[in-house]
């Protein structure tokens, strides 16, 4: 996301056969997503290979992974992830068949006690240990990840570049990108990462399949293209190559990519021709146009054609590593099919990531709406999560409604299992909910991957049968859910959850409570 200039950022047996199908749908959804889970993607010509075969997808953005609210503004942030969230957000992604994540906090976070980096040349091994479990969870899901080196972060004057040349003065934006001292800094933090190995799985980022590409940076060409309008890109252009040299020399096995967005201000070509660029990629959002002209133009649906034209005829990689999917950026649900089928059609496509998904909380409930701004007039122009943050199922916002969300969410779904090749599977069982609060006739519940709605029953003492008083009323947003009718003896009654998929199909109840 571009905000790097403070602008961004219920039977027994029926139980029993709906969890055993739960379980075999799931394994078999999961082998579909990882063959060759141990081999590095890899580059052949303007095309991505796994296996020897063609390697296409589509996924999500999900910073957050390595650290919440660093990159949105956020006043509770920064704080690390769970694990719970961590894992119902790739449990997620993987249902809506992603095969790849981008997370900017996996690979950037400076400048703050929880981050990778705190201070120059600093660095956090309890930072480190949260990667540790993203990277780790991605692998046992067949996902790959792209990490970003130098991203967003709202509470840096100039993002997260920003803290390496801080102490420059006004030539500081200039010298993220010719400065020995800085890219030395710069540089320090890549090496870091390359070097760390797992603590839960012993093998270095530099040896791990499960990382697909570094990516250079989150559009930093900005800074330059903002504070030298009208100069040559191309004395900055430079800087690709020599991050790609320092990440080549200690890693020769990942791929690099470039976001620098060089390549649509520099009318010399000197990023589409750089040596150790694999792969070049931008942000697209209709939504900021007026904002961040990047390269002239509206965004349209043939803007992506265009672009992989223009990269792929000088032999590199294209992909498209941030996208809009909201209706502030393709107003129709039609709008954004069209700019669905234009990148599945075109072969120099090879990958698409929209931004930004989120989870549930670990209580009950989805995370909070990041970046969260309560006037709609902003959020229809400035930087909200009001707009892009997607909750899988929907959620009302001030620019949308949750049944738009939620059919937007099923086309990048059904999207993004056609990008990697497949037919568009059933939707997978959700997990069994898991109740987290009871009392005084409301109850709570953690939230199921895939779900959409849930059903409540409830038995009125141990002796009592089981008898539905929600017939797939809830929805995530629901909860606390509260009984309209809650039993005589409210302290003697329990309760349990099933969740329900887009299909209606349900998952096991859970235990009840």
């Amino acid at each position: 996301m571009i905000r790097g200039l403070n602008t961004k950022r219920a039977f027994i047996g029926a139980d029993v056969l709906a969890a055993a199908f739960a379980a075999v749908f799931c394994c078999s959804l999961a082998v579909a997503q990882v063959p060759h889970n141990d081999e590095f993607v890899q580059r052949d010509g303007t095309r991505l290979t796994l296996g020897g075969e063609t390697f296409r997808y589509s996924g999500p953005n999900i910073e957050w992974l390595g650290l919440e609210a660093y990159g949105p503004l956020d006043s509770m942030g920064p704080r690390y992830p769970s694990h719970l969230e961590v894992d119902d957000a790739m449990d997620t992604a993987r249902a809506m068949g992603a095969r790849v994540i981008r997370s900017q906090t996996l690979g950037d976070s400076i400048g703050c006690g929880l981050c990778i980096e705190p201070r120059l040349g600093e660095f956090n091994p309890e930072a480190f240990r949260h990667i540790d479990y993203a990277l780790k969870a991605a692998h046992d899901r067949g996902l790959r990840l792209i990490f970003t080196l130098a991203g967003d972060c709202a509470n840096c004057d100039l993002s997260g570049p920003g803290e390496y040349f801080k102490d420059m003065g006004p030539n500081g934006v200039k010298a993220f990108f010719t400065d020995p001292k800085v890219i030395a800094r710069f540089e320090e933090h890549i090496g870091a990462l390359l070097n760390h190995k797992n603590s839960l799985t012993g093998v270095a980022y530099k040896d791990d399949p499960t990382i697909l590409a570094w990516e250079n940076c989150n559009v930093c060409g900005l800074f330059v293209a903002f504070t030298d309008p009208g100069a040559g890109m191309s004395k900055y252009a430079g800087w690709v190559d020599t991050i790609g040299g320092y990440i080549k020399s200690v890693d020769n096995k990942h791929l690099y990519v470039d976001n620098s967005g060089f390549f649509l201000f520099d009318k010399s070509g000197a990023v589409l021709d750089s040596k150790t660029v694999d792969a070049v990629t931008s942000e697209y959002y209709p939504h900021w146009d007026a904002a961040f002209n990047l390269g002239g133009g509206k965004t349209t649906a043939e803007t992506f054609p265009k672009h992989a034209q223009l990269v792929t005829g000088h032999g590199k990689v294209y992909v498209v590593n941030e996208f809009g999917w909201d209706d502030t950026d393709w107003a129709t649900p039609q709008d954004l099919e069209k700019v669905l089928a234009t990148l599945k059609n075109d072969p120099k496509i090879s990958g698409d990531l929209f931004w930004a998904l989120q989870a549930h909380n670990d209580k009950f409930g989805w995370q909070p709406i990041p970046a969260n701004v309560p006037s709609k007039e902003y959020s229809l122009h400035g930087e909200s999560g009001q707009w892009w943050a997607l909750y899988y199922g929907g959620v009302d916002t001030l620019v949308m409604t949750r049944d738009d969300m939620a059919a937007r969410a099923e086309l990048l779904r059904t999207h993004a299992f056609e990008m990697a090749g497949g037919p568009v599977p059933p939707h997978a069982i959700p997990p069994a909910p898991v109740i987290t609060t009871k009392g005084m006739g409301l109850i709570a519940w953690r939230g199921s991957a895939g779900a959409l709605k849930y059903s409540i029953e409830r038995k009125d003492n141990d002796a009592a049968p089981w008898k539905v008083v929600c017939d797939r009323c809830a929805t995530d947003s629901d909860t606390p859910w509260i009984d309209p009718k809650p039993a005589a003896g409210i302290f003697g009654a329990k309760y349990r959850v099933t969740a329900y998929n887009a299909d209606g199909k349900p998952s096991a109840p859970s235990d009840e409570r």
